[in-house]
């Protein structure tokens, strides 16, 4: 195939390929952005177990940005046949009753003569962690292990606790219902996505991105009609990143993976095949933090290069914790090393300063109530929001979605 990749004897200097790819017809552009990227033979060898791992979180319609369309499996699963794998899986954890979208994937399944997966009904394997950031041992389903090559297909979305989630994240629906609950509850989100990572690396990584948005509440949708594939699960993570507006160097799991092997977030190091991710950026896809702001008339985060520890944790605690109209005053919630107070701050404001890096010294002339940390303590960051808001019972998924219906 004449548009195959060669990759450069020198893998140092350009070690990954990412394609990125826009046109109407989902098919075309995700046939096109594997292509680039050295076609399915490249990853898939005759004879090979291929499971693929789609994005189908709780069965939301490929329109609300949240999910990749039935219609990318189809073309995934023709594509590793024809590359004559021996056996093809799909799947991914059914976390809905409304069932409309697993069907169509399992009717696709089906069609195409290849086995549909429930994850969450799955037997669970232990596997020891390997360089772990925090659990050396995680329960997953068994195809993860058992499988030869893994294509991670994921869609392009901005998330409230670990900034972005797109491929790597997308192997959450590994684990089993209690170890989701668990792992929140924890507050080891990143940490957790990073070890299932070094469970089983993605062999080719598959964007739908159609859509971008902000994953639970989805509050905010952009139509992209994008495709991006990539050998390194890191570098499209990287650059999915940048094509929403965040930059990689705020996203803690990121940062861990790429200590751990895993892959570069030094997108300029990669071999970027397509459009360029300039041409692919079209504006900001929201976030949490801009969500609170348009949301409260008295609460302001100002961030200014914070990374997900302060940005992502603090800002989901107060979203879901404390009544955001409740604020009787001003509240200024400063996170990131370059965050700065509004001069001149209004006379009965309060300016809160999250994290180690706007502790107040002589030098910075911060003022304010400083909470410490790196990240701050989510107990000790609600304790001092105590002060100024009021609590709410925690809010159920449901709660949490209604409560965001007046974004626009």
């Amino acid at each position: 195939m004449s548009n195959q990749v060669v990759l450069p004897k020198n893998t140092e200097a350009k070690k990954y390929v990412i394609s990125i790819v826009r046109g109407k017809d989902i098919v075309d552009r995700i046939k096109k952005a594997i292509e680039l990227v050295g076609g399915m033979e490249r990853f898939v060898k005759s004879g090979d177990k291929v499971l693929i791992k789609a994005n189908l979180v709780d069965g939301r319609p490929y329109e609300t940005g949240e999910t990749v369309h039935p219609e990318t499996l189809r073309t995934i699963i023709r594509h590793v046949k024809l590359a004559r794998s021996s056996q093809v899986k799909v799947g991914d954890t059914v976390t809905s009753y409304d069932m409309t979208l697993y069907d169509k994937v399992a009717k696709i399944a089906k069609e195409e003569e290849v086995e549909w997966i429930d994850f969450g009904r799955s037997q669970r394997v232990e596997v020891n962690v390997k360089n772990a950031v925090f659990f050396e041992k995680i329960s997953v389903a068994k195809e993860l292990v058992e499988c030869d090559v893994l294509i991670n297909v994921c869609a392009l979305k901005t998330h409230h606790l670990a900034g972005v989630t797109v491929a790597m994240k997308n192997l959450y629906g590994f684990l089993g219902l209690h170890d989701r609950i668990k792992y929140h509850r924890l507050d080891k989100i990143e940490e957790i996505i990073v070890d299932l990572n070094l469970v089983k690396p993605s062999n080719l990584v598959v964007v739908d991105g159609g859509f971008t948005t902000h994953h639970l509440p989805a509050f905010e949708l952009q139509k992209m009609d994008l495709a991006m594939a990539g050998d390194n699960v890191v570098s499209v993570d990287a650059v999915a990143a940048k094509v929403m507006g965040v930059d990689p160097k705020t996203v803690r799991y990121l940062r861990w993976a790429e200590e751990r092997g895993l892959g570069s977030t030094n997108v300029k190091k990669h071999r970027i095949l397509g459009l360029t991710i300039d041409e692919a950026y079209r504006a900001k896809t929201v976030n949490i933090v801009d969500f609170i702001n348009k949301e409260s008339e008295n609460i302001k985060i100002i961030n200014q290069g914070a990374c997900t520890g302060c940005y992502g944790r603090l800002s989901t605690v107060m979203m879901q914790r404390f009544d955001l109209h409740s604020a009787k005053t001003k509240l200024y919630v400063l996170m990131g090393p370059n965050a700065k107070p509004p001069n001149p701050m209004e006379k009965d404001a309060t300016c809160i300063l999250c994290g180690n890096c706007l502790a107040p010294t002589f030098y910075n002339g911060l003022r304010g109530i400083h909470v410490s940390g790196c990240p701050p303590d989510l107990e000790d960051f609600a304790q001092i929001l105590d002060n100024y808001l009021v609590r709410r019972r925690r809010l159920t998924r449901q709660e949490w979605e209604k409560s965001t219906k007046t974004w626009k």
